[in-house]
């Protein structure tokens, strides 16, 4: 590791406590949101979201942005593991200006009406501290997922949505119980449940 970001992380640790560079919870204190967080994210073309709460912190006069992501609890098998790859090609821009890229620095949440409290992630940007700046999160247009066959296929897109927060509107019509795969015991199956 080279001495810069060494002192990153060491000026990071200094001003929030050991945790704040871990997820919030693992070894120190744990960073939670505020009252009032920025939202953003999106929606899948086959129903659900994927919710993005941020909001700016002051680091020893430099800005960290702090937040959670969430995603709709009955997404169709198929997108359960894609929202970190949705994750990795969104950015954070302040009055314009891209700050940080990719977003898996952000720590997973149950959807919710409401962010306040929830334990974030947090990343520290080379931007300095300026109060009551506007903060944009933006996740492209994206293919999530393509299955060609001979009768044509199936794709799942991912794009802006007219929800404030995404990950509450419901994905697969299906019943809760047929989109998951795990069983008792945290075993794989496809069992259907009887109803």
């Amino acid at each position: 590791m080279t001495q810069i970001p060494c002192a990153i992380a060491l000026s990071v640790m200094l001003a929030f406590g050991p945790g704040f560079m871990a997820k919030a919870g693992q070894n120190g204190t744990a960073v939670t949101l505020g009252p009032d967080p920025v939202l953003g994210g999106g929606a899948y073309s086959s129903g659900g979201g994927l919710t993005v709460a941020v909001e700016p912190r002051n680091s020893g006069g430099r800005l960290a942005i702090c937040g959670i992501w969430a995603q709709s609890d009955r997404l169709t098998a198929v997108l359960r593991q894609s929202a970190r790859d949705v994750l990795a090609t969104g950015n954070i821009s302040v009055a314009g200006q891209t700050v940080l890229r990719d977003l898996r620095f952000l720590r997973q949440a149950q959807p919710a009406d409401s962010y306040s409290g929830a334990a974030a992630g947090c990343a520290l940007t080379d931007m300095p501290w300026q109060a009551g700046a506007q903060i944009d999160i933006r996740i492209p247009r994206q293919l999530v997922y393509f299955n060609r066959s001979r009768d044509g296929g199936k794709e799942i897109r991912y794009g802006p949505s007219e929800d404030d927060n995404p990950a509450m509107t419901a994905g697969s019509l299906l019943p809760s119980a047929w989109t998951s795969f795990t069983v008792k015991g945290g075993r794989y199956g496809m069992d259907r449940p009887t109803q």
